[in-house]
């Protein structure tokens, strides 16, 4: 079944563009403390409008009250903030055990948010109706403590059953958006795209639009590829783990930032290096999503990564999607 794929998100207030990017805070992987990320999205807000943060992370910080008092005034200032279920830390971090759902919802009531990931299982039960019952009872529990902000299920499981799966969960729920990790998708960029493809269009089959999110996915070219396969909306580290060319789309190693100083304003700017390389990175996925949004919009997506992907790239694109 085809449908008009929705061009914005409504998000309490405010009306968010398709496909949609979320610059991740996390204590993993990453060169800063992320109060000092939250920090430094706060001073970019009209760089950027939404940003996801880890309800683990900020179950550890300092103090929760000030942190609080801080996300309100970026909420009051227009940003979106989307709160991560604490999982992907928690794993990194050897502390499940103590992780637990009731934790987690214990943030939902401490820390201001717009919108929540559910608490998902990384893990989940081999027996599809045993797994299909523990995601629905999961996302029950924290949408009823959430009230009226959305919680979105995340979805785990082998390639051949996240198409099947996710039907059954958006279908149960009713839920107009929920996530998978990218990961699961598969090994390579490719498949993974396929993987999306089949899962897009079992939703489709539901008769109404549910709107599909990929955890873990921040590379540009990553991001254009899932949205033409059917993805609307991602959320990844790589606008902090890396530098962006702006030229090439290509990303690099956060110490080369040097080199792509010169394209953006932030290279004469007397701010902190990473202050600087994560504002020169901002720039470049507010335009990126920008570009995409309207390329989305005019049913175009194609030749966006036609004219933006280098043509190696784009050419295998051409013949493994068998884009037109």
């Amino acid at each position: 079944m085809d449908f008009v794929r929705p061009s914005a998100i409504e998000i309490g207030k405010r009306s968010l563009s398709l496909p949609l990017y979320f610059p991740s805070i996390s204590s993993v992987k990453t060169a800063l403390r992320p109060m000092d990320y939250l920090k430094i999205l706060g001073s970019f807000v009209g760089l950027n409008s939404q940003f996801l943060i880890s309800a683990y992370d900020l179950a550890a910080v300092d103090n929760p009250e000030e942190t609080k008092q801080f996300i309100k005034a970026i909420q009051g200032a227009g940003s979106v903030i989307l709160m991560d279920s604490g999982n992907y830390e928690s794993f990194w971090k050897n502390d499940q055990s103590n992780w637990k759902q009731p934790v987690f919802q214990k943030m939902l009531h401490t820390f201001p948010y717009d919108l929540a990931f559910c608490f998902d299982e990384q893990s989940p039960p081999s027996s599809v109706y045993e797994h299909i019952e523990l995601v629905i009872a999961r996302y029950n529990k924290d949408q009823s403590e959430a009230g009226d902000r959305m919680i979105i299920p995340i979805i785990h499981g082998s390639v051949d059953k996240l198409p099947m799966l996710c039907t059954a969960v958006a279908e149960v729920t009713n839920v107009s958006m929920l996530a998978v990790p990218e990961r699961k998708l598969g090994d390579g960029v490719i498949e993974r795209a396929r993987s999306l493809a089949r899962i897009r269009f079992e939703l489709n089959k539901l008769g109404r639009y549910v709107i599909l999110h990929l955890l873990g996915t921040g590379n540009p070219i990553s991001i254009a590829i899932y949205s033409a396969m059917g993805a609307d909306s991602f959320d990844g580290l790589e606008w902090c783990q890396t530098v962006v060319d702006h030229d090439t789309t290509l990303l690099y190693h956060l110490s080369q930032s040097d080199f792509f100083a010169a394209q953006t304003q932030w290279g004469d700017i007397s701010l902190s290096f990473h202050a600087r390389t994560l504002a020169h990175n901002l720039e470049f996925y507010i335009g990126w999503m920008q570009r995409l949004n309207k390329a989305r919009e005019d049913n175009n997506i194609v030749d966006f990564c036609r004219f933006n992907f280098p043509e190696r790239i784009f050419t295998q694109c051409v013949t493994a999607f068998a884009w037109e």
